[in-house]
């Protein structure tokens, strides 16, 4: 258990928090491979030919496996994509084989999280966030069912990410973290693409659904990175008017 009596004002909010993880992860030993593998899927890509299945296949599964928090590609259109009818546009893939191929892609692109961010958090003081009266009760409510929470988090079509984030922060296995990934996003994404094939949708919809995750991405994350900038822009300021 925490002590309820912490340096930083918290008391009073005690709760169980997971040990953090300490098993050294290096990040050569996730990325190197991981680059070797998109290496082996562009020979196939060009070996198959475009507009093949193995092509779209290795399309789907690349896309998706560099899909991350560093690199937050929208994920939805090309699910929906793979599986609308070749007649509209799309690759007219099987909604079962959209959803397991794309499922393992994310959780691979997942992976990338897991590393970088536990690398990171060794800089960025981690230790004291998790004893915040903020992170305390939050990480209260996820250690509650961790594997549920990380799960419902990865099916829900919201931005999810800070569920992701306090599971790494959390030291979850590296296994669960990947089986959370893969039981979410799965039905996820089978439902999306049995939409695709139900209502025959043409790319006209797929290209309005990809220019809504943009726009809806560009909402989420323009206006904190605007307060950012806008904060040291007067902290500058503020500086230069010291010193004068």
């Amino acid at each position: 258990m925490v002590n309820s009596s912490r340096p930083d004002g918290a008391s009073g909010d005690s709760c169980d928090l997971r040990p953090m993880q300490r098993e050294p992860l290096r990040l050569w030993e996730w990325f190197l491979p991981f680059f070797g593998m998109l290496a082996v899927l562009v020979v196939v890509y060009l070996v198959s030919g475009k507009g093949s299945t193995a092509a779209h296949l290795v399309f789907l599964f690349g896309y998706l496996s560099v899909a991350c928090t560093f690199l937050p590609l929208p994920t939805a259109w090309l699910v929906i994509l793979a599986a609308a009818p070749e007649a509209g546009g799309g690759f007219g893939l099987h909604p079962l084989v959209v959803a397991t191929v794309g499922a393992l892609g994310t959780a691979v692109g997942n992976m990338h999280d897991y590393y970088l961010l536990t690398f990171l958090y060794k800089y960025e003081g981690v230790d004291r966030i998790r004893r915040t009266r903020w992170y305390l009760r939050v990480a209260g409510w996820y250690n509650r069912a961790p594997f549920g929470t990380l799960a419902a988090g990865s099916f829900l079509p919201i931005p999810i990410d800070f569920v992701r984030l306090l599971a790494i922060s959390e030291g979850y296995s590296r296994l669960k973290f990947v089986l959370g990934s893969l039981v979410g996003r799965w039905p996820r994404y089978l439902a999306f693409a049995m939409l695709a094939r139900e209502f025959n949708l043409t790319w006209q919809w797929v290209l309005g659904i990809a220019g809504a995750t943009v726009a809806l991405g560009l909402w989420r994350g323009l206006p904190p990175l605007v307060r950012k900038v806008r904060l040291r822009l007067r902290s500058r300021q503020g500086q230069e008017e010291t010193s004068e």
